[in-house]
């Protein structure tokens, strides 16, 4: 690199274009060290100037008139700094794959642990709405549906007291979290959720709530939710049916959902039939209806005994052919990322677009059985709440931090296209100075001094 100093003593880099009719500060540019604090300042300047401009554009800018040393890993890392950037562009941190909860792989009686979805409201004859409850066994993937008239918490509590009666009682169900549909898009937005927990705790149910506005901890019965929908989009269409018919289609939708296979389905006619949850929950796929004179001659006890291996059976399959094959998959998102105790994230929103994000400091971090971070406690201008990582956007900004304030104490002169490499310009010259401009870019306006003195006594404002 050929540095030469011009006469005012300032290091210039002499390049290749020299016979170019250009401007001479594009020809002869001054050189920067990269890790000086001025040529920071500089670089934030210039990016705050040119509307945040990526480090691309920002390169271009800058070589105008300087030549910076490393400008590119330079300018990339002020630029990534930035955190009106970071509020449009931060990503939110990776979480390594976690296992399966045990409610899901142990071995449990059909139903035994559930989730409890509402899926959205059809109408029936006569303009009302009924709500659909789906009941999924997180084991066997069994589904269960029950029709409802409303939202109230007493007709889902009617509801579970009809799956109990049919199915029995759970031992352990999972739920969205009511936080989570408190907007006019919620279908539980209407439902007394500590009456719920009260009621459950007497019939000595475990209930347990997933993090607001995580939707995807509860993704084996949403899978189901979106497989009944596509169903009755396909046998309703825009049809219109009463509670009686509703409810029939209902009851069908539920045998196709549990006849599904779960296993692999072999063209050869000699291997075993697929796995499906209705093997789990009848015993019997022949529906017709047995002579009333027949008798069975087979000892009961047998029978008991012959009944229980063919569920041992059934799970040893189910075992074998269905849990042997999950397997835990690699991360695709990138490296892991972790969130920090006391930095500030935005809060992401599905609704709101990500200028009306709201800010949040996490004050605490909430660790799974794995020691591995999935939730945090935040804390708001209105109080604090509970986020899995997936929503929150760290600014990689501790609450005892400040962004770098902008150069506004600094001048910087124009480039002057009359200028030679010969004779530079002053860098003094206040005609070149450029108007002080606040951190967000916006021109500070000089106040007007009021001659209070010279209005009271003659009348008129001093200019």
């Amino acid at each position: 690199m050929n540095v030469i100093t011009d006469e005012e003593g300032i290091k210039r880099v002499k390049t290749r274009i020299t016979e170019r009719s250009d401007h001479p500060e594009f020809i002869y540019p001054i050189i920067l060290p990269g890790e000086c604090l001025f040529t920071q300042r500089l670089i934030e300047y210039y990016h705050r100037q040119n509307c945040h401009a990526g480090t691309q554009i920002l390169l271009g800018i800058l070589r105008e008139r300087f030549w910076i040393v490393r400008s590119r890993r330079v300018v990339r890392k002020i630029v990534r700094s930035c955190i009106r950037c970071k509020r449009y562009k931060c990503k939110s941190p990776n979480s390594e794959p976690v296992s399966l909860p045990g409610d899901r792989v142990n071995d449990a009686a059909v139903f035994e642990v559930v989730g409890v979805d509402l899926a959205r409201p059809l109408y029936v004859k006569g303009g009302q709405k009924s709500w659909i409850v789906l009941f999924t066994c997180a084991t066997y993937w069994a589904v269960h549906l029950e029709l409802t008239s409303s939202l109230t918490t007493d007709a889902f509590l009617l509801s579970l007291r009809r799956f109990i009666a049919r199915r029995g009682r759970p031992r352990v169900i999972y739920s969205d979290n009511g936080t989570n549909f408190r907007g006019a898009h919620g279908e539980l937005s209407g439902i007394d959720w500590e009456k719920v927990l009260k009621l459950a705790t007497i019939q000595r149910i475990i209930w347990k709530f997933n993090p607001p506005t995580a939707a995807w901890w509860g993704g084996w019965w949403e899978r189901l939710v979106r497989v009944l929908k596509e169903l009755l989009r396909m046998t309703l269409g825009n049809a219109i049916l009463t509670t009686e018919e509703l409810q029939t289609v209902l009851c069908d939708c539920e045998s196709v959902i549990n006849s599904r296979p779960l296993t692999y389905l072999s063209e050869n006619s000699e291997d075993l039939v697929p796995l499906s949850p209705a093997m789990f929950l009848v015993e019997n796929r022949n529906l017709d209806v047995p002579d009333i004179d027949y008798r069975d001659t087979v000892n009961l006890r047998k029978r008991v005994r012959y009944r229980q291996k063919l569920l041992n059976d059934l799970r040893h399959r189910f075992r074998k052919e269905y849990l042997g094959l999950l397997i835990q998959n690699k991360n695709k998102k990138g490296p892991l990322s972790e969130v920090r105790l006391g930095e500030i994230v935005l809060i992401g929103d599905d609704i709101k677009k990500r200028m009306h994000w709201p800010l949040a400091k996490v004050i605490r971090l909430i660790p799974g059985k794995d020691g591995k971070i999935r939730t945090v406690e935040l804390k708001t201008r209105t109080g604090t709440l509970l986020r899995p990582i997936q929503r929150v956007y760290p600014l990689e900004v501790q609450s005892t931090e400040t962004p770098n304030d902008p150069l506004n104490d600094c001048t910087i002169t124009n480039p002057i296209s009359s200028i030679s490499s010969d004779n530079l310009s002053d860098p003094n010259d206040s005609s070149n100075v450029l108007p002080r401009v606040s951190k967000y870019g916006r021109v500070i306006k000089v106040p007007e001094k009021l001659d209070l003195l010279n209005q009271v006594l003659y009348g008129f404002e001093s200019k």
